[in-house]
C-alpha cells in the first residue's frame, strides 16, 4: 500500500497537521512569522493561511481624519500589505491562502480556525514591553485562550537573521 507524502509526514511526527492559521500583524516581525511556519508546514505538508485583523476603531479612525491629511502622510494600506505578504509567501510555498478581517483579534484568528479546521495557529509575540501589556496590545495569549486548536507562538530574540520571503 502506497502512502502521499503528507501522510508519510504525519507517521513521522506523530501529529496530524494539515491546516495552519498564520496570524500577522504586517510589522517586519510578520516576515519572520511567516518564514517559521512556512518550515513547519512543509515539515507537514500542510496548507498555511494567513490573516490579518484589523481593529474596528482603525478603520473608523483613518475615515473620520479627512482626506487631506489622508493624502499628505504616508499611506497605510493593510489590504495591500497583506497581499504583498501573500505573494511573497505564494512564490516560496504555493501552498497557501490569505485573509483580511475586521473585529477583535482573537475573535477573529479562531473563527478562522473553526472555519477552516484548523490544526494549528501560529503567531508572533508582540509588544513584549510593560508599556504593551499594560496597554492590552499583547494578543497571542487571547489567542490562546480563545483557539479551538493548539497555538505555537513564536519568539523572535532578534538573534536570527532575517528571512526574506
Amino acid at each position: 500500500m502506497s502512502t502521499t507524502p503528507e501522510e508519510q509526514s504525519q507517521e513521522v511526527h506523530g501529529l496530524p497537521i494539515k491546516q495552519i492559521v498564520v496570524a500577522v500583524n504586517l510589522s517586519v516581525r510578520s516576515e519572520k512569522t511567516v518564514a517559521y511556519a512556512v518550515a513547519i508546514a512543509r515539515s507537514f505538508g500542510a496548507r498555511i493561511h494567513l490573516v490579518y485583523v484589523q481593529a474596528p476603531e482603525s478603520i473608523t479612525e483613518s475615515i473620520t481624519q479627512g482626506v487631506h491629511k489622508y493624502l499628505e502622510e504616508e499611506h497605510h494600506d493593510p489590504v495591500q500589505e497583506l497581499t504583498d505578504l501573500y505573494k511573497r509567501t505564494r512564490r516560496i510555498y504555493p501552498n497557501c491562502g490569505a485573509d483580511f478581517r475586521v473585529g477583535t483579534c482573537a475573535d477573529e484568528v479562531s473563527e478562522l480556525a473553526r472555519t477552516l479546521d484548523a490544526d494549528l495557529i501560529i503567531t508572533a509575540s508582540h509588544h513584549t514591553s510593560f508599556l504593551g501589556e499594560l496597554l492590552n496590545f499583547q494578543q497571542a495569549p487571547k489567542i490562546m485562550h480563545r483557539a479551538p486548536c493548539s497555538v505555537l507562538v513564536y519568539h523572535d530574540q532578534n538573534a536570527l537573521g532575517a528571512i526574506h520571503l
